[in-house]
């Protein structure tokens, strides 16, 4: 099977390191799919779901929050604001944070006392981050997606 390098970095961590069969990503333009030998292209990416087949044929996910793709036909590298493994996503952390973001906007909106001092902008952004983290956490447990890679299986 043919397969290209994939390394997914953020500016804390490098969150995956190894090679893929298929990534589909959350580009700005729509959803971009990269097989082998894909042309070479820097694509803006959105927050959002991102895919990965793996060698083995196994398929996970990943909760990207904006960043770019560099990618060339042997190579793809993800620098991503932040990039979570399915499995590594605590839901109710997830949820309490969009709890908060909402919260936070709609003190702004009303001008509530104290809402001065809200960024809007962080907090629609902690909004869109915390949609995405959920949805990976369910797409996981409904479709059945992986929670990470297996151990070699980024290996080829």
């Amino acid at each position: 099977m043919p397969t290209f390098e994939l390394s997914v970095v953020t500016p804390e961590r490098t969150t995956y390191e190894g090679t893929a069969a298929y990534l589909d990503l959350p580009a700005w333009e729509g959803s971009l799919g990269v097989l082998p030998g894909h042309a070479p292209a820097l694509v803006l990416l959105q927050e959002g779901v991102a895919r990965v087949k793996d060698v083995s044929g196994q398929e996970w996910l990943l909760a990207l929050s904006g960043g770019f793709a560099e990618i060339d036909q042997k190579k793809v590298t993800l620098f991503a604001e932040t990039a979570e493994l399915a499995a590594e996503i605590n839901e109710e952390r997830a949820r309490l944070a969009q709890e908060r973001a909402k919260e936070d906007i709609q003190k702004s909106r009303r001008r509530e006392k104290g809402s001065e001092d809200i960024d809007i902008g962080k907090a629609q952004t902690a909004l869109k981050r915390s949609l995405v983290r959920l949805k990976v956490s369910e797409l996981r447990r409904r479709k059945g997606y992986a929670g990470m890679p297996r151990p070699g299986a980024g290996e080829s």
